[in-house]
């Protein structure tokens, strides 16, 4: 079996969707692996359609893809996964897992009156967290409890060796992340984090993909790392950069300002950490980095010297200049050189003027 991994390295928004979607064009897998939750939203373009997932993986550009696997560690938005199920373009095999966890009504009603995480999207993904570790049978919501929703009449429920099987006669498997690294409630700037574990060994378990040596962790990044807005109204503050980081803006770097896929608040962005890149890379293993908004840095050697920081043990084999798939440029043999790497960064620098 051929796997790839694919990790967001930072707090989100790198372009793992559209990566994921480039990744799947590319190699074109039968199965992905996914273990999503509705706080976090992946946009990206399929055949000139522009899609935003919250439940789907982004990977459906593969031309062979035959089977998606939501794994026992989801938390599911029964009604937004019926909704995007209808909106695929072709028939695919959706399989959920048994003990992947529905966010329900209640669970959205108690983190929209407040007192969540500060910097939470307020989506009831931790409050259906929870509610699945207190395992309490009255508050059971487990998808194998949930199945009269019709999202189930287009999708299949497995258990544990169904899963297995299906990830064994899998001949090239893509494993998608859904947040990122430094948003990890282990990780992270706790409490400034999300509910949830975000690395390589966290990913597999959530999708129940079992640990091979014979992986390949994509690791996404962008060359501005953001944070979600904070929220004056209530006080709330979305937490810290690192410390060679600096908080700047867009206006700053001569860039639109960016609203996030699921609050549609503005984004806070902040200067390339070194720090946060090599803790990401070390802790997930990172073999090839994605680097995204290649076109922000106001310099191209700015931008060498973020794509040289990574260090030796993790390769920059992708740059990202736009929200499209032809916008994404491997780099180093046998695809494109520096040179032309610096004319594809002038050439964006030049059209985003």
């Amino acid at each position: 079996m051929n796997r790839d991994l694919i990790l967001d390295c930072q707090f989100g928004s790198t372009g793992k969707g559209l990566f994921a979607s480039h990744l799947a064009a590319r190699k074109s897998p039968d199965t992905i692996a996914y273990a999503p939750s509705p706080n976090a939203g992946h946009t990206f373009y399929y055949s000139g359609k522009k899609y935003i997932h919250k439940m789907l993986p982004s990977g459906i550009s593969s031309s062979g893809l035959k089977t998606i696997v939501l794994g026992p560690g989801s938390l599911l938005d029964l009604d937004r996964l019926y909704d995007e199920i209808n909106n695929l373009p072709f028939k695919v095999a959706v399989l959920v897992h048994r003990n992947a966890a529905c966010v329900l009504d209640r669970h959205r009603a108690a983190e929209a009156k407040g007192g969540t995480a500060p910097g939470s999207t307020r989506q009831g993904v931790g409050a259906a967290q929870a509610e699945r570790i207190l395992r309490q049978p009255m508050h059971n919501n487990l998808a194998g409890e949930n199945q009269d929703h019709r999202v189930f009449d287009h999708v299949s429920i497995i258990d544990t060796p169904t899963m297995q099987r299906v990830y064994f006669d899998s001949h090239q498997l893509l494993i998608e992340s859904c947040q990122g690294y430094s948003l990890s409630v282990l990780h992270g700037f706790y409490p400034h984090v999300t509910s949830r574990d975000v690395t390589t060994a966290s990913i597999l378990a959530d999708t129940g993909v079992p640990y091979s040596h014979q992986m390949v962790v994509y690791g996404t990044f962008r060359t501005y790392p953001i944070r979600v807005a904070n929220r004056p109204e209530s006080g709330e503050y979305s937490g810290p950069g690192f410390i060679d980081s600096q908080e700047t803006s867009f206006e700053a770097i001569g860039q639109p300002t960016e609203l996030t896929t699921v609050t549609k608040l503005p984004r806070r962005i902040f200067t390339w950490s070194q720090q946060q890149a090599i803790e990401a890379c070390n802790q997930n293993r990172v073999d090839v980095a994605f680097l995204n908004f290649a076109q922000y840095p106001p310099s191209f050697d700015e931008l060498v010297h973020i794509w040289e920081s990574l260090g030796e043990s993790t390769q920059v084999g992708f740059l990202g200049f736009g929200p499209k798939s032809e916008d994404v440029l491997r780099v180093g043999a046998p695809s494109i050189s520096r040179d032309q790497a610096y004319a594809a960064w002038k050439r964006y620098r030049t059209a985003a003027r």
